[in-house]
């Protein structure tokens, strides 16, 4: 997943008659708020009540204690999920407060009712003092791999950690990681299954994935996707197919939309990338009228043989739905949609000005419905609910969900219970 960074568990608490069966068990969405002020950073979260529908969670803004930074387009700031036994919530804060100036991640631990407690605040202790305007974050959720990862771009490195109780993060080493273009890190994801990598996408065009060890990343071959040569495509976003066999990006192609698919050999290196739609129409897929298509994420679980992938079409104010073999990497056109529901489907006008990550709200199936954070002022979330059958989606009433505490700062969204892959 493209983190970007957090997961954590954390007691059931049933909403019962409030939610429609897709949504049983209390879900809660999170984002980061970016603020700029000196010290003034926060996240904000959500509960899932019945309709569905976000409700601002009590307690909301809850402080990291640190600076964010409102730069778009960005990779994801925040990611939520269980490890080392607890739940978790890793938040950026790319330019830091005195203690640490350079950025740091605001660690939270996840309590009842989804209320954040935090637990600490952890820099890259190699840091040679680069400023740094944003932070990736990635998890791993390999049970007994209590891994995080967090790429600091002002310096060109990505830190690894490993997680201790109650969501403390340890520092383990940092490994140099800069694109052939000279750019750094914009999006990272690690395999849930198959060979233990770290994939990342660094914004030029360029690619690599990297061996994960017991506390270090072992570099592997880094090369320029198909997609960035053929028809201009510049891979941003990244996730991981469940069976970790295929790496999934989505490209910065503002005219249309184009997603590639490397697949991710026993040697954990990437082979050369699959590319699909975008200009030409690459692989004969045309992924329809939405423009450009920096987000992408990957459904729970397979829908008729297929994953969905989910794409937000950042320039048109879109979310477009395709489908994914994670068996070939072969992307496809989704369903045809019925009813209310649509494919792409045009997002409700309100203050935002981009949409940018989203996140599947439900851990099973198509992921009953989806949160797609919005840039603007103020930001916002918009909630659709997904038609298990084409994957084609539906705009909720009541969506978009504001967040009074950020303006032009959301670009990313965790949700916990989290995705198990």
């Amino acid at each position: 997943m493209r983190i970007t960074s957090n997961r954590f568990a954390l007691g059931a608490i049933l909403v019962g008659a409030l939610l429609c069966p897709q949504f049983v068990s209390a879900q809660f969405v999170y984002v980061n708020d970016n603020n700029p002020i000196s010290g003034a950073n926060t996240a904000t979260g959500y509960t899932v009540i019945g309709g569905p529908a976000l409700s601002l969670m009590t307690g909301s803004p809850f402080a990291t204690n640190s600076t964010g930074f409102a730069a778009f387009p960005a990779p994801v700031h925040d990611v939520a999920g269980t490890i080392a036994g607890s739940n978790c919530l890793f938040v950026s804060d790319p330019l830091g407060a005195s203690s640490f100036p350079t950025g740091d991640v605001a660690s939270f631990s996840i309590g009842g009712g989804g209320a954040l407690t935090l637990v600490g605040n952890y820099n890259d202790p190699s840091s040679g003092g680069f400023i740094n305007k944003y932070i990736p974050l990635a998890i791993d959720r390999r049970v007994g791999f209590p891994y995080f990862f967090a790429a600091f771009t002002g310096e060109n490195k990505i830190a690894f950690y490993k997680a201790g109780p109650n969501c403390q993060l340890f520092w383990s080493s940092s490994t140099t990681a800069v694109g052939l273009g000279g750019t750094p890190v914009m999006s990272m994801a690690v395999t849930k299954a198959g060979p233990h990598v770290l994939v990342v996408t660094y914004g030029d065009g360029s690619i690599q994935s990297f061996k994960i060890g017991g506390g270090t990343l072992t570099p592997l071959a880094i090369f320029f996707s198909t997609g960035s040569g053929a028809q201009g495509g510049l891979p941003e976003s990244v996730d991981i197919t469940k069976n970790g066999k295929y790496a999934v990006f989505g490209d910065r192609q503002p005219g249309f939309a184009e997603v590639e698919t490397a697949r991710i050999m026993p040697t954990g290196a990437l082979t050369p990338t699959a590319d699909f739609g975008g200009p030409a129409s690459a692989g004969g897929v045309n992924l329809g009228p939405g423009l450009n298509s920096r987000d992408v994420w990957l459904s729970p679980a397979a829908v008729g043989g297929n994953f969905y992938l989910y794409i937000t079409n950042n320039a048109s104010g879109q979310v477009t739905t395709a489908r994914v073999s994670q068996v070939t990497g072969v992307v496809s056109a989704a369903g045809t949609c019925t009813g209310a529901y649509t494919n792409p489907t045009a997002l409700a006008p309100s203050f935002w000005t981009t949409p940018a990550g989203l996140n599947t709200i439900t851990t099973a199936g198509a992921g009953g419905a989806l949160a797609v954070a919005e840039y603007g002022a103020p930001s916002s979330v918009a909630l659709l609910k997904i038609q298990n059958t084409t994957g084609c989606t539906l705009e909720l009433p009541g969506s978009p969900f504001a967040d009074p505490f950020s303006s032009n700062g959301v670009s990313s969204v965790g949700v916990f219970p989290s995705r198990v892959y």
